[in-house]
């Protein structure tokens, strides 16, 4: 990460609404830890999603960002992995809202696997 940030200085940014990670780790999940998605940087590379107060979302534009340019998303596979995620968290949150475990699990897994356009 030190190289991604003496590459890029701006990189040693903390991302949006998420003060402990750095910009750079959305760069260097894409580029060295075969992360592909925006949900993947936030709830399996760093813990954004369960400590961030707005579950990341905040974040998400920057990330979807910083990914893209690396992984050479059009602006709409950007706009798709920002909206699947939001979308994940929505249907995160409906769920623990509900009265059984059975309902929370529907809520949850309501949000289709997000699909790379080409």
């Amino acid at each position: 990460m030190l190289d991604i940030i003496a590459r890029n200085p701006e990189l040693a940014e903390p991302l949006p609404g998420a003060d402990d990670y750095l910009q750079a780790e959305a760069v260097y999940a894409a580029t060295h830890e075969g992360a592909r998605h925006v949900h993947d940087v936030l709830t399996r590379r760093t813990r954004i999603s369960i400590e961030a107060w707005d579950r990341g979302v905040s974040a998400v534009p920057v990330i979807a960002k910083l990914m893209g340019e690396v992984l050479g998303w059009s602006d709409v596979q950007r706009e798709s992995e920002i909206k699947h995620y939001i979308a994940r968290v929505e249907a995160e949150r409906l769920s623990q809202q509900q009265p059984d475990d059975e309902s929370a699990d529907a809520a949850r897994l309501g949000v289709e696997n997000i699909v790379p356009l080409r």
